[in-house]
């Protein structure tokens, strides 16, 4: 008996060694076989192979094991199982492996995004159902089902930012009313949500909202939404004044009916208020006592 119990310790003992000389932890074949079942359920969910084949490649260059990768990509999986959008949610881990951030933090923010996409979607898609905002958005074609995915993801990020799903809820009650739908379309609305994470939403809400309405409401399309975050921010780097501030100018620009076009070439030009260039309108600026920045000094 106790040479059969020998011969079974020394099995064992062999079967460690041989795990350990050839760098095999004893729950590899288990990692392998979860993460080949996780690859198969993405992709019958939807997701592209490419994104998970850029995803292995990066985790092999980073060393890291199939469960870390497993702990990653499995949020947004489930996203997509559930019929919301995850391709963000990869993109985004896919950023972190690229930059080298450590697991231990690329994990818990993918989890955020996860939250924060349902959350989003729990907003969008009531919104999406209402008559007036359908006949816009365009039913339930797969030109629709795109844009319910990019405002979901756009309301996702700002709700990662810390913006309330509450905020997001208004500010689509606000487009959603026919003043607004009659002067857009559906895929001006989605790039005006898309910019919505580089606007000051958190700490101005209300003064965000209203400009996001009037630059719908005063011809702003897709491609000048598109470049406004980029406009804002020359603007602010030109004025040093805060972001807030800038949108209350463009937005009496707005209001006064400057074309979108013609804003966008101001703020490029640091021109915040309309007038020559750094003319910032009196109440406006960071310090009020030392007048317009790019004019002379005094004359605030």
């Amino acid at each position: 008996m106790m040479k059969v119990l020998n011969k079974h310790i020394k099995v064992i003992a062999l079967l460690v060694v041989a795990c350990a000389w050839f760098g095999i932890p004893d729950t590899a074949s288990g990692q392998t076989e979860s993460l080949d079942k996780l690859v198969e359920r993405a992709g019958n969910a939807g997701i592209e192979q490419s994104v998970i084949d850029d995803l292995k490649a990066r985790k092999e260059a980073r060393g890291l094991s199939n469960q870390q990768l497993i702990n990653m990509i499995e949020p947004a999986v489930q996203l997509a199982e559930d019929n919301l959008p995850a391709n963000h949610v990869l993109q985004k881990a896919l950023e972190g492996l690229s930059k080298g951030v450590p697991d231990a933090r690329i994990v818990p923010y993918i989890n955020r995004m996860t939250s924060a996409t349902r959350q989003a979607a729990g907003v969008v898609d009531p919104w999406m159902e209402k008559p007036e905002v359908k006949q816009i958005m365009g039913g339930q074609n797969e030109s629709s089902r795109s844009m319910r995915n990019r405002l979901v993801e756009s309301s996702s990020r700002a709700i990662t930012q810390n913006v309330s799903p509450e905020n997001i809820s208004q500010l689509l009650s606000d487009i959603g009313k026919k003043s607004v739908l009659s002067k857009t379309t559906g895929s001006n609305i989605v790039s005006a949500m898309d910019i919505v994470s580089d606007l000051p939403m958190q700490d101005q809400p209300e003064l965000t909202r209203s400009f996001i309405v009037r630059a719908l409401k005063g011809g702003f399309e897709a491609g000048e939404f598109q470049k406004l975050p980029m406009a804002l921010n020359m603007a602010q780097k030109r004025s040093q004044i805060p972001a807030s501030n800038i949108i209350q100018g463009v937005g009496n620009q707005l209001q006064k009916g400057v074309p979108a076009q013609d804003i966008l070439q101001k703020l490029f030009d640091g021109n915040i208020g309309g007038g020559p260039p750094g003319n910032i309108p009196k109440g406006m600026e960071d310090n009020p006592g030392k007048g317009n920045r790019g004019n002379n000094s005094g004359n605030g």
